[in-house]
């Protein structure tokens, strides 16, 4: 049996398009974070299976929905995604056959952003491991995003989830300080330091990457946008480890 999992807090916005993608599966989780506007009344037009759980971090959270969950298989889509009729006729195909030989898939990530779907910059493919055997499968602790660990064998599905990460550039900010702070967090946790000279070139470097070999001048002004975010986005997250640096020094 396959079980969708979706995480919620105030999806309003996007939470309607998600589960119209996903209603082709009979059993649909939702566990949401206390939002405070409409999400849970727009998901109870798909499931009756909604659970509130105070969020931590993305790891924790799944972790927790794993746990109130029997089915053998699961399909994790965030609230932001959308599955595609291809992915999802890929995932029924699979299960129709007989049971999947591997543990888990990887699922590639198309994202749009002001207005554009974005194939180059560093963000596409964006391969993401979202289909799993529960019992083999569990998250990293992590304060800022987490990755399935899969003990056994996987693979990668041909289809595609579609992401809809940002609204407009004022949302993208919205987002970018509380990231940006988390990023810097996790990586002072892992030992890592921040340096004048890593502050001043790694940026640099990011935006070269990410523009020039990445590809990022094919996806137009978009893609420009994108690449110059990242480059202040890594700015910042090591200004900010810096800055965590220096007042844990003076304790």
């Amino acid at each position: 049996m396959l079980t969708v999992v979706i995480l919620t807090k105030n999806s309003s916005d996007t939470i309607e398009k998600c589960l119209e993608s996903v209603k082709w599966c009979k059993d649909i989780v939702i566990v949401d974070s206390f939002s405070t506007d409409n999400t849970p009344e727009i998901c109870k037009k798909f499931t009756d299976k909604i659970h509130q759980n105070t969020y931590t971090n993305y790891g924790d959270q799944l972790n927790w929905a794993l746990r109130k969950i029997e089915s053998e298989w699961i399909l994790v889509v965030d609230s932001d995604e959308k599955v595609s009729e291809k992915l999802q006729y890929e995932i029924q195909n699979l299960f129709d056959k007989e049971n999947p030989s591997l543990d888990g898939y990887y699922i590639s990530r198309k994202s749009k952003f002001l207005g554009r779907w974005i194939y180059h910059s560093g963000w596409y493919p964006d391969y993401v491991l979202r289909l799993f055997r529960r019992e083999k499968t569990y998250y990293k602790q992590r304060k800022l995003g987490s990755s399935a660990i899969v003990q056994g064998k996987t693979g990668s599905l041909k289809g595609e989830l579609f992401h809809y990460p940002y609204r407009d550039l004022g949302h993208y900010l919205q987002k970018f300080s509380r990231y940006t702070l988390l990023s810097a967090e996790q990586m002072y946790d892992e030992g890592e330091r921040a340096t004048t000279l890593g502050i001043g070139f790694k940026p640099i470097l990011r935006f070269i990457k990410d523009y020039i070999f990445r590809l990022g001048f094919l996806d137009g002004k978009q893609g420009f946008i994108i690449c110059k975010l990242s480059y202040y986005y890594v700015f910042m997250k090591y200004a900010r480890l810096w800055e965590i640096q220096k007042r844990k020094s003076t304790k």
